[in-house]
Formats: C-alpha cells, sequence, structure tokens
C-alpha cells in the first residue's frame, strides 16, 4: 500500500508537470537578453524598414544581382512580424521615398512592397533615411519599436557624424538591425566624367573629348573597349588597360561635321555594373552668327568685312553694316554679335540697351573713335566693368614713337589652337602708334597687354555676355595691326565666342536633381515639351517671372540625354548622368557602424534572419525545451503507470493457478 501510494503521487507529478510544460511551450516564453530567468511575452512593434535602393544594387554576382538580395532580405523579413504590427518601408535614395507608411502588417502589403522595389540610378543617402527612421519611432506609441536597415553600406552613402548626432535609442526602446548585402570584389569599370575640351567648338575644326575610366577593383588588371558616340553615330574607339584602382583619361579628337545640338556619349563594354558604364553629355556648334556693325557714317572705311569677308563667304558669320545714327531701328535680340567701331560718343539710350543685351548672352566688340567723349567713354567703360580711362598715347599717323603688343593671357579661349606651335606662346612684334590707356578693373580680363604694361584688350567682367573693348583703332595709321596675320583669327575669335555665348550652357544633372533653368524673351505662344530618350513627351508649364520664365522638371530618374523644345523648336538639351560615388567599392565595417550605433545588431546570415531577429528582439525562445520535457514526462508517466499496473496484478493470479 506505501508503494502503491509513492506510484500514485508520481504519476500525479508527472501528469501535473506534462500539462504545466504544454500549456508554457504553447505560450511561447522567451528568456531575455542580459535578464536571466525572466520570462516575457511579444507585442506589438512599430517597424521602420530603411532599403537602399540605390544604383550600386544592380551590381551583379554569381548568385545574382544584390537588388535580388535585397527582395529575398525584404521576403525573409514577412516572418518577423504579424497582424497588429505597424510597418514604414523608407527608400533610401536622392530623393528619398516612402514606400508604405505606417501600415498595418499583412501578406499582401509585403507583395506590393516587393512589386515597388525596382532597379533605379539614384544616389543612396543612408544617413538621412536612418535619421528620419529613428525620428519616426522616437514619436511612435507602440511599447517596441525597431529599425531594419537593408544595404551594401557604401561609405560614400554614409555620415558617420551625423549619426553620431541621432537621438538616443535606448531610451525610447529602439532597436536596429543592420543587414549587408553582397561582399567580394566585383570586376567594374565606370565612366565617371566627359568633357569637351574646346571652349571655341566650330564646323569642320578638330574638336578634343575627354573621358576619364576607373578601375574599381583592387586587385585585377581590367581592359575595355571605349567609345564615343555623337548623334548615335560611333565617331572613335579606344582600347584601354588600366591598373588595380587607376582613374585614367582618354582622349577623343574628331572633326565635327554637323551643327546644332549635338548629343554625345562615351561607353565601355559591359562590366558587373552595367548602369556606369556609360556617361551623357552635350554641346552646341553654331550654323551661324549674325553681326550688326555700327559705324559713324555709311562711307566709313572700315577693315572689319574685309578681315571677316572669309568667314562670311563660308556661311558662319551673316553680317549687317549701317551708320550708327539707325540703331534705334534695329532689334538687338535679333542679333548675335554688336560691333561698334570709331564712335566717338554713346548715348545713355544706346549704352543701356546694349547692356541689356549683354545679360541675355549677347556679345559686343568696341573699337574707339579718334576724337572721343571722355565721359561717354567713362560712362561706357563703367556700365560694362571694364576699367578707368587713363588718357592717350602717341599720336596717329607718327610711327617714329610706339609700344608693342608683348604679353598674351594665352589661357583664354580666344587664343586656343591660335599659334600652330602651342610651346611657342609668344606674340610676333606688332607696333601699336596711338592709343588709350586703359586702368583695369578688378573684375575685367585683360587678353592682351602692352609693352608698358597697360592692357590693348580688355573683356569685361560680365557673368553672361563678353564684351571686348580694344586700345586702339583698327586702323593702319594706329597701328600694324590690320596688316599682321594675327588679326584674321583675332577678329574671328573675338567675333566668335562673344556671340556663342548667347548658347545657353551645357546643363548636366545627376539622376533625382530636378532641372531648372530660367530663359529670357522667349516669344509666346509658350510651349514646351520636355522629350528622353524613349521619345516620351510631358508638357512643362512655364512660372513667369516679368520678362523672364523659368521652366522645372523633377522625374530624372533615369539617366541620357533629354530635349528641351519650345513650339516644336528644340531649345536646350539636358544630360542626366548617374552619381560616380555609387561606383566607389569602400565599404564601411560592422566596428565602425556598431561605434556610432551601439545598440545595432549586425546579420549577416538571411537565410536564417526571422530566427536571429527574434532572438535579438526578445532572447532565446523556450517552447521548444518545455516542449521537449513534456514528452520526456510523458514517457516517464508512461513506464511509471505500465510498471505499476504489472506489479499489482501479480498476487491476484496466484491463488488462481494452484485451485
Amino acid at each position: 500500500m506505501r508503494n502503491l501510494r509513492l506510484r500514485q503521487w508520481l504519476l500525479l507529478l508527472l501528469r501535473t508537470l506534462i500539462v504545466i510544460c504544454i500549456v508554457i511551450a504553447f505560450a511561447r516564453p522567451t528568456l531575455s537578453e542580459g535578464q536571466p530567468a525572466v520570462l516575457s511575452q511579444r507585442s506589438n512593434i512599430e517597424a521602420v524598414v530603411v532599403l537602399d535602393n540605390s544604383l550600386s544594387l544592380n551590381e551583379s554576382r554569381v548568385t545574382g544581382t544584390l537588388l535580388e538580395e535585397a527582395r529575398q532580405a525584404i521576403t525573409a523579413l514577412e516572418e518577423v512580424f504579424r497582424e497588429g504590427d505597424r510597418v514604414t518601408v523608407l527608400q533610401a535614395t536622392i530623393p528619398q521615398e516612402t514606400l508604405v507608411k505606417q501600415e498595418p502588417f499583412r501578406s499582401d502589403l509585403w507583395t506590393r512592397v516587393l512589386q515597388q522595389i525596382q532597379p533605379n540610378y539614384l544616389k543612396s543617402d543612408l544617413s538621412l533615411a536612418i535619421r528620419a527612421g529613428v525620428e519616426q519611432l522616437s514619436r511612435s506609441i507602440y511599447p517596441l519599436r525597431e529599425l531594419y536597415v537593408i544595404s551594401d553600406f557604401q561609405r560614400s552613402a554614409l555620415d558617420l557624424d551625423l549619426l553620431e548626432a541621432l537621438p538616443e535609442t535606448e531610451g525610447e526602446n529602439i532597436r536596429i538591425f543592420l543587414l549587408p548585402l553582397g561582399g567580394g570584389e566585383a570586376e567594374n569599370l565606370s565612366v565617371d566624367s566627359v568633357a569637351v575640351q574646346n571652349q571655341l567648338i566650330e564646323v569642320n575644326q578638330p574638336l578634343r573629348i575627354r573621358a576619364v575610366i576607373h578601375n574599381h577593383h583592387p586587385r585585377k588588371y581590367l581592359n575595355s573597349l571605349t567609345s564615343l558616340v555623337l548623334n548615335g553615330n560611333r565617331y572613335a574607339q579606344q582600347n584601354i588597360s588600366l591598373a588595380p584602382g587607376e582613374a585614367r583619361a582618354v582622349e577623343f579628337q574628331v572633326t565635327m561635321t554637323e551643327d546644332g545640338f549635338i548629343e554625345g556619349m562615351v561607353e565601355t563594354e559591359s562590366d558587373a555594373l552595367l548602369e556606369d558604364n556609360r556617361r551623357y553629355f552635350n554641346f552646341f556648334v553654331p550654323r551661324q552668327l549674325k553681326i550688326l556693325h555700327l559705324v559713324p557714317d555709311r562711307q566709313f572705311a572700315s577693315y572689319l568685312p574685309i578681315i571677316l569677308k572669309p568667314a562670311i563667304e563660308k556661311g558662319i558669320f551673316e553680317h549687317q553694316l549701317d551708320a550708327a545714327g539707325s540703331w534705334s531701328g534695329y532689334n538687338f535680340r535679333d542679333y548675335d554679335v554688336i560691333i561698334l567701331e570709331s564712335l566717338n560718343q554713346f548715348p545713355e539710350t544706346l549704352l543701356q540697351r546694349l547692356q541689356s543685351f549683354s545679360e541675355e548672352g549677347g556679345g559686343v566688340l568696341i573699337f574707339p573713335g579718334e576724337n572721343i567723349s571722355p565721359p561717354h567713354y567713362q560712362s561706357m567703360l563703367n556700365k560694362f566693368g571694364l576699367g578707368k580711362l587713363a588718357g592717350q598715347f602717341g599720336r596717329p599717323g607718327q610711327a617714329e614713337t610706339f609700344l608693342t603688343l608683348q604679353r598674351a593671357n594665352w589661357e583664354h579661349p580666344v587664343f586656343e589652337g591660335l599659334l600652330e606651335k602651342q610651346d611657342q606662346k609668344k606674340l610676333a612684334p606688332v607696333e601699336v602708334y596711338a592709343g588709350y590707356r586703359l586702368r583695369a578693373a578688378p573684375g575685367a580680363d585683360v587678353l592682351i597687354n602692352l609693352s608698358d604694361g597697360s592692357p590693348f584688350l580688355l573683356q569685361s567682367g560680365a557673368k553672361k555676355g563678353a564684351v571686348f573693348f580694344m586700345a586702339s583703332q583698327l586702323s593702319p595709321s594706329w597701328s600694324e595691326l590690320p596688316y599682321k596675320g594675327l588679326v584674321v583669327p583675332l577678329i574671328y575669335r573675338l567675333v566668335y565666342y562673344s556671340g556663342t555665348r548667347k548658347i545657353h550652357d551645357r546643363l548636366s544633372l545627376r539622376t533625382g536633381a530636378p532641372y531648372r533653368q530660367r530663359f529670357s524673351r522667349l516669344a509666346a505662344p509658350f510651349e514646351f515639351i520636355w522629350k528622353g530618350r524613349s521619345d516620351i513627351e510631358v508638357r512643362l508649364s512655364p512660372r513667369f517671372q516679368g520678362v523672364n520664365l523659368i521652366l522645372e522638371y523633377d522625374d530624372t530618374r533615369l539617366p541620357g540625354n533629354y530635349r528641351v523644345y519650345h513650339n516644336r523648336q528644340l531649345l536646350n538639351i539636358v544630360s542626366v548622368n548617374p552619381w560616380a560615388e555609387e561606383s566607389l567599392p569602400a565599404r564601411i565595417s560592422p566596428a565602425e557602424l556598431q561605434d556610432v550605433l551601439p545598440r545595432a545588431a549586425w546579420f549577416d546570415d538571411l537565410n536564417n534572419l526571422a530566427e536571429l531577429v527574434k532572438q535579438s528582439r526578445f532572447g532565446k525562445e523556450l517552447w521548444k525545451y518545455f516542449l521537449i520535457a513534456a514528452l520526456i514526462l510523458l514517457a516517464l508517466e508512461m513506464m511509471a503507470a505500465r510498471t505499476g499496473g504489472k506489479r499489482e496484478a501479480g498476487p491476484e493470479a496466484g491463488p488462481a493457478l494452484e485451485s
């Protein structure tokens, strides 16, 4: 009887423990980190997922692109959440985009997020996105708050100073999980930049284009065929071999036979990251420059028409000569260059018209008169920021005393290619018998100096148009210049340079940066169209500011050459290119990140992501152990019950056999 009672108590204890273990296992208790033997239960969570979906995630690996890895990480996170949680997904690019904002978790939400994750060409700003996520979680009413960062953690995308300035996450009960993508070394060449070297671009003249190619592999030499494409035609190709980490310039020289707007591209062969293998650019080759040439009267003997005759005959210049008294009858906006020769005075209204013309990008060339009015000339010099009049030297027609042209500013575009041998940058002796002494203004550019150091040829410091002033008349009685070989290319380049300043700047944007451009005095009707690579047309609505209007467009996510039309006439070309920083392979280390984010957990294993997050979130789950304990106790209970049953049946069987 004593043994029977003990077995009954033992069975009761075992069965009670079995029930307790099963109940606890179904309750899914956890052992919190740093708090042994403390059981906790999961509450609803406010989560922000920061997804670094930038250009660098298009990099190809053996297992696929990094973007596919990012999708896998998003898929793995689906097991981390449950109904009752609230989720926000931020795309950490410039511009920043919110894919979903504080929506209740459900399976169709995750399907929608995966559909929105597409390749793009934008730059990553991971630090700004992390900051935005932390600030949102700090305002949450949920007791548990989590920030997930899915990225390849490029060093160029992170501002550690900004991360150090984040609000303290421990007091806000915010956990941060860092999920790295990729790793290893990719064979990648990028076209970092393209520049047109010529500052004066002319038809049938050599054109020099310089591109910088970068090998991003730290240990391998990489080879590629680099091509120059203009208006869809392949003009030149070069083979290039780059050492590990080397960036080298490649120069192309071609002869342009087309005029107008030119769309260009430099590209390399395919590699691990295709999106940085092309770089777009554009430039403009003028068809014809219109010149308005004003002289004292129609009988004035000017050498300029003779000097410009070759360019006029070729159709490069269209020349209109008239007396200065007729200036008010001309619309200056119809011309690219205005030449004022041998005028002794300037009416104030004429100066105002010239100033407005220059501010709109027009070119002005001024050659002084023989009997100038000093107050008028000083007013003109002040108006254009050229300098001060300081008297006169020499006398016209008296060659006994003279100064010579001595020094030139060879870096100025008008001297580009002027000499056959660029290593012999020296002016030929040119005697100047008479002229006006000038003191250049601080912002003015002195192109040629006389032997006494005073300026002979000045350019104003205007930001838009170009205004040139020569200190001597273009006459044999004033100097030898009309008889020298220098005069034709010099005057031609002065006219061409000042006339092409009216052309709008070569616009280049980075992907994601908004397009914004100001235009002056465009004629109605105001119909503007933005057209991209696929020839899809988007109508632009201008904003008016007085006589100016501003065009704006924000959707510049794809690289390429975009065309802007005004009333179906090509107005400008905008080149949009990826950010060169996205090609840089340098990654930030876990230790560096955890220095500025001390509570962040770094998870390399995306295959076991859900389990790792749960353990980091709540500690180690104990339900498995309680279930195993229940099974063991159940086995012991079965053994105890069976053994007890046999022993109780033994005494009753004996007497039955004896009878």
